[in-house]
């Protein structure tokens, strides 16, 4: 007797399975692809905008290094205005430092122009014994300003020759003398100001009769500057108007006080 099989009825669970392993329709598939690209330009834009940020701090690094280096040079000589290596034979000697004196001066901190009329004090000199020989007046005297450069403001530093009495201020950006201590294709030096209202001048007793004055100095200088790199992509258009800017200001105390020629 052949036994006739029995097939078992597919059931409606069954058939609702079977549906969901056809695979995704093209609706889904388009809502994936869109959910996918939105999440990768989202992953690119904040890639993108951590580069830039890492960038622009590199840069900032950079112009606050070109200021910083540049002030601290000046900020040392100047505070050594007038130092002699006699010095210590004053003690005793109250006008010490007056021509004819123990430690000879060439002259108090002069503060002047350049050729371009922006700023009034964006050039000054002082004398200072280099050869540690208690005579100032066989050194070179020390100056810095700030000129242009192909429109770029730039710090130089004058290195003439021993026996000058003033450095020449109004000569051409990067002349005889002169050096750059800033790069012009980094930074852009807008402001460099100097001034000395601080100072003050005493009147000095020698003896009951006789009295000279002497001056303590106090020198302000600013420094100010941008990218130059930010400077051209914002001409360019390719970066809105948010230059970097640094601004450093420093009052020095200069330990050498000056005696001025008159009794």
């Amino acid at each position: 007797m052949n036994r006739q099989k029995h097939k078992r009825p597919i059931s409606n669970s069954r058939i609702r399975n079977l549906k969901r392993q056809a695979g995704f329709t093209l609706i889904e598939a388009m809502i994936s692809l869109a959910l996918s690209l939105i999440v990768t330009s989202a992953m690119v834009a904040l890639m993108a905008n951590s580069l830039g940020t890492s960038t622009r701090v590199i840069h900032m690094s950079q112009l606050t290094d070109e200021l910083r280096n540049a002030m601290s040079m000046m900020t040392r000589d100047v505070r050594r205005a007038n130092y002699s290596a006699n010095s210590i034979f004053c003690y005793g000697y109250s006008k010490c430092g007056y021509a004819g004196g123990n430690a000879l001066q060439t002259g108090d901190i002069q503060i002047g122009g350049v050729i371009e009329a922006d700023l009034s004090g964006s050039c000054f000199s002082f004398t200072l014994d280099r050869s540690f020989d208690g005579d100032a007046t066989n050194d070179a005297v020390g100056a810095f300003r700030r000129v242009p450069v192909n429109g770029v403001g730039v710090i130089e530093m004058w290195t003439g020759v021993a026996g000058a009495t003033a450095p020449d201020c109004g000569s051409a950006a990067g002349s005889t003398n002169w050096i750059q201590l800033t790069d012009p294709g980094t930074a852009n030096i807008t402001v460099f100001n100097v001034s000395d209202e601080g100072s003050i001048t005493k009147e000095v007793s020698e003896s009951k009769t006789v009295t000279f004055d002497s001056r303590q100095r106090e020198i302000k200088i600013i420094l100010e500057g941008q990218l130059v790199l930010e400077e051209d992509m914002v001409s360019a258009g390719t970066l809105a108007d948010t230059i970097v800017n640094r601004r450093l200001e420093d009052t020095i105390y200069v330990r050498n006080d000056f005696v001025l020629p008159t009794i």
